[in-house]
């Protein structure tokens, strides 16, 4: 438990930095709909005036402005971005803090099992993605009741907003995942910056070529805000392709973290 308290103190900071800019981004999307909806006609025509290409790119390509939820999912789809890369950052930084901290020797000489330590940390990782997505939820359901002039669906809510708890477990292990395989991590955020984005170039690329098997590959397509509402339930199968991806990125992470060579500091 210590190593868990620890973990969580030295990432306290930065959760606070991640949970501000995070309902910043919604908030600032959010805070508009009011003077959007009252000038809906003149909006509208401006989105569909766009090539359908950069409507889909942009998200606003099935946006129906009367809709406060909608425009929500409109506004989630930056949250979901930028949620992804605070996970994969979380992934990639806790095992490669040891080393670049340099506090591994101390760590690993104690009489606790790797397995202990890793699980320690993943748990730690996970903590701090609830409580983000605790947040962002309570934000979202705040600013969705205040700014809508009309009832909407809980449930339709329910669903898209905790998109972004199975997209950061997604990266977050992934994350996890490719620091094993990295020796030395000098700055964590290109890394994670650079897997994440190529990830949603291939769903922007999915949402014009339609191709299925392209629409496996990115974890963008898993949790498609626009399937989601035309299904008022998750895909069964991308569903299970998540358990099965994110399994395996826990046991590899295990096996190889197992028979790592550290190097010395």
């Amino acid at each position: 438990m210590n190593i868990l308290k620890q973990e969580l103190r030295m990432g306290r900071n930065a959760l606070v930095i991640w949970c501000i800019s995070l309902i910043g981004i919604l908030s600032l999307f959010m805070l508009l709909y009011p003077s959007i909806s009252g000038q809906l006609e003149e909006f509208e025509k401006v989105f569909h005036s766009l090539p359908i290409e950069f409507q889909q790119a942009a998200g606003v390509a099935d946006l129906d402005l009367s809709s406060i939820l909608s425009f929500y999912q409109f506004a989630l789809t930056y949250v979901l971005l930028a949620g992804a890369i605070q996970a994969m950052n979380l992934g990639v930084s806790v095992i490669s803090a040891e080393v670049r901290e340099k506090t591994g020797d101390f760590l690993f000489v104690k009489p606790v099992s790797r397995n202990r330590v890793i699980s320690m940390k993943i748990l730690a990782v996970l903590v701090q993605i609830l409580i983000t997505n605790s947040v962002v939820f309570t934000t979202a359901l705040i600013l969705v009741t205040v700014l809508g002039t009309e009832s909407y669906d809980f449930k339709l809510f329910t669903l898209v907003t905790l998109s972004l708890l199975f997209l950061q477990v997604f990266f977050a292990s992934l994350g996890l995942f490719v620091s094993v395989f990295l020796r030395r991590i000098r700055t964590v955020l290109p890394i994670s910056m650079g897997v994440v984005i190529i990830f949603y170039i291939i769903h922007l690329l999915n949402e014009t070529l339609k191709d299925v098997t392209l629409g496996l590959v990115s974890p963008f397509d898993y949790f498609n805000l626009s399937e989601i509402t035309k299904s008022m339930n998750y895909d069964s199968l991308n569903l299970l392709l998540w358990f099965v991806l994110v399994g395996l990125f826990i046991f590899l992470t295990y096996k190889l973290f197992a028979r790592k060579d550290l190097p010395s500091i």
